[in-house]
């Protein structure tokens, strides 16, 4: 299974299957280094509705924070 990086957009499998399609964007620009404010700004939520979903993410995936979860997408490809 492969993930790659395709302009702005993830083609997803393994790890990024598990997550919802929320998820999938919320993880896509965590990836990026965008904070909670301008990722939640981004996706019309909240910082506090985005922060819950990272952690969901976190969970799912079972890392601890935004590198631990590129390097655990970034290694799918």
């Amino acid at each position: 299974m492969t993930m790659r990086q395709h302009g702005n957009t993830l083609q997803h499998g393994g790890a990024m299957q598990r997550l919802t399609p929320a998820e999938r964007l919320v993880a896509a620009l965590a990836m990026r280094g965008a904070p909670y404010k301008i990722i939640a700004r981004s996706l019309d939520k909240s910082p506090a509705t985005v922060r819950n979903q990272l952690h969901m993410i976190y969970q799912k995936l079972g890392v601890s924070n935004r590198t631990a979860l590129s390097c655990a997408l970034l290694d799918e490809q």
